[in-house]
């Protein structure tokens, strides 16, 4: 397969790949990379990068599949949006304010999906604060949109919805309070969802925010039900997620 075929499988059809074993999620990470770094210069969807580690971890999903234990989402290449925070490691929110901030918790959201085996490689951009419907900071510079670089790709997530357009990661995240996950995922072409209040659980931080959102970014929509179906349901971080279990259909009978 071509690797522009490839970049732009979903992650539906890329997990299929991986459990036959046609497909390796060392191989399948090497070329969402080179990808990124093609298209990096022109798009500039990349926040900080931490491609050594997500390496490391395709090597432990490759093994995860060669003795039948993969996970959900095992060796799924994915993009968080640099306001969600992840233990260890910083998110700016696209702050210069926030360069040497350094998280000492994870978002349940995101939790979640690394526990069903994406494999985290990189942040994506925002604007500062996340409060722009266009994708543009200090900390980060402009990131365009890869159908027309002359105009933005929405946001504030616009990062995610830029990379996912540009095949440069399979699937992402987003978070949206008044429409900055679908804004960017409908100037870009690409799928994003914003769950009712409580179905995905935010951080003691922010769960008392009626408003914002951290939901799934991707490039169709059995691949956001996917993400969904991990990220959503009742968590003891946040008291207004909701108990009741949702799961959304990825597969549908005949339409007659």
């Amino acid at each position: 397969m071509a690797e522009q075929d490839l970049v732009f499988l979903t992650a539906n059809e890329v997990l299929a790949l991986f459990r036959s074993r046609q497909l390796s999620p060392v191989d399948f990470l090497d070329a969402i990379i080179e990808r990124a770094e093609t298209i990096e210069s022109a798009v500039n969807p990349f926040a900080d990068k931490y491609f050594d580690e997500a390496k490391a971890r395709a090597k432990r999903s490759e093994e995860h599949y060669r003795t039948g234990t993969a996970r959900p989402l095992e060796g799924v290449p994915l993009l968080v949006k640099d306001s969600s925070p992840i233990k260890g490691i910083r998110s700016t929110v696209g702050s210069l304010r926030n360069a040497e901030n350094i998280d000492h918790h994870t978002d349940p959201s995101i939790d979640r999906l690394f526990k069903a085996g994406a494999n985290f490689f990189a942040r994506s951009t925002c604007p500062e604060f996340c409060w722009l419907f266009t994708c543009h900071s200090k900390m980060w510079g402009v990131t365009r949109n890869p159908w027309r670089l002359d105009i933005t790709p929405g946001g504030s997530s616009g990062g995610s919805a830029a990379a996912l357009a540009a095949g440069a990661t399979t699937i992402a995240t987003g978070s949206d309070s008044t429409g900055s996950i679908r804004q960017p995922a409908a100037q870009c072409g690409v799928v994003g969802f914003k769950s009712p209040y409580g179905r995905n659980p935010l951080d003691q931080y922010s769960s008392f925010d009626p408003y914002v959102n951290v939901g799934p970014m991707t490039r169709s929509v059995f691949d956001a039900a996917l993400m969904q179906n991990v990220m959503s349901g009742l968590h003891p971080l946040d008291h207004n997620s909701v108990s009741e279990n949702v799961t959304l259909p990825t597969s549908f009978p005949d339409m007659r």
